[in-house]
């Protein structure tokens, strides 16, 4: 028996590694015919553009994006309506493995990226009025403004010659507006290097209107000042919330309770992840769930 599970971890190993030299061939293929994906999340269908690789990465890892929608159904199993902001709302992915998840959650997907935006709505129009994207980014931060976007995701650069000026921002408080009918309401955000400033500069706002806040937490790629980490951290630690941390693949990894736990713990967090960076990577960044 250790012999055959042997041999079936060496062969995902090889499934893996071979897939990191297909993927790039597959996908130039599909951008040179302009070929679209077809792809289910939750059991429901959607379109991704050619160059996306949301398809490699789940079929490399099977958890890979996917946890969440139990935990939102978790959420949501306790009260009538609720509403997630999905900041950096990429194609929609997000917003539609949220509204898989139960009838009464509702999403608000943002996103920047014209063409991340066109997929969105496409993906999200099968759940009717439970579903609306807008179109704009969250911030500003820093002095970032430029921003470029490869085949999967986009980023700030940090040079005028490395994307184009943003120049119109949302902010969260016009975000969060209208949200006191909900039971529950979940600030998520995947922005790439500026979660963690966007939650220190509108902490006030996200805090008083979000019961949940769900977001990337990668302090070695973070974009903005790095004193941010350190605040927010303490703004965590003090707000009473609890905290579960689940790896980039999904898997939980630890409960903190407020307080010292959580002041520590992410502390710790923060210099490991910053450690893999140096070496070889293993878990860039990790999702962290405050309520």
């Amino acid at each position: 028996m250790p012999r055959v599970a042997l041999n079936a971890r060496k062969r995902l190993f090889i499934r893996r590694m071979a897939g990191y030299g297909i993927n790039p061939v597959q996908r130039r293929w599909r951008v040179m015919r302009s070929r679209e994906q077809s792809h289910l999340i939750g059991g429901h269908p959607v379109t991704l553009p050619p160059a996306h690789d949301l398809p490699f990465y789940q079929d490399r890892d099977p958890t890979y994006d996917t946890y969440a929608g139990e935990v939102l159904a978790e959420l949501a199993a306790h009260v009538d309506r609720m509403l997630v902001i999905d900041v950096g709302a990429n194609v929609g992915d997000t917003a539609v493995e949220a509204l898989a998840a139960a009838p009464n959650i509702e999403v608000v997907a943002v996103e920047g990226d014209p063409l991340f935006v066109s997929y969105a709505r496409r993906n999200v129009e099968q759940f009717g009025a439970r579903a609306r994207v807008l179109e704009g980014f969250v911030g500003p931060v820093g002095s970032r403004v430029h921003f470029s976007t490869n085949g999967s995701t986009g980023g700030f650069q940090a040079s005028e010659a490395d994307g184009a000026a943003v120049t119109d921002w949302m902010t969260p408080a016009s975000l969060l507006a209208e949200t006191d009918s909900y039971g529950e309401v979940v600030w998520k955000s995947d922005i790439d290097g500026f979660d963690i400033h966007v939650l220190v500069h509108h902490w006030a706002d996200i805090d008083a209107a979000c019961q949940t806040l769900w977001f990337e937490f990668d302090p070695a790629s973070t974009l903005g000042d790095r004193d941010d980490i350190v605040t927010l951290i303490e703004l965590l630690a003090d707000s009473g919330r609890q905290l579960r941390i689940f790896d980039n693949l999904g898997r939980e990894m630890v409960r903190l309770a407020p307080g010292d736990p959580i002041r520590h713990g992410l502390t710790t967090l923060t210099n490991w992840l910053t450690e893999q960076r140096r070496g070889h990577l293993t878990v860039p960044y990790v999702d962290v769930w405050a309520r």
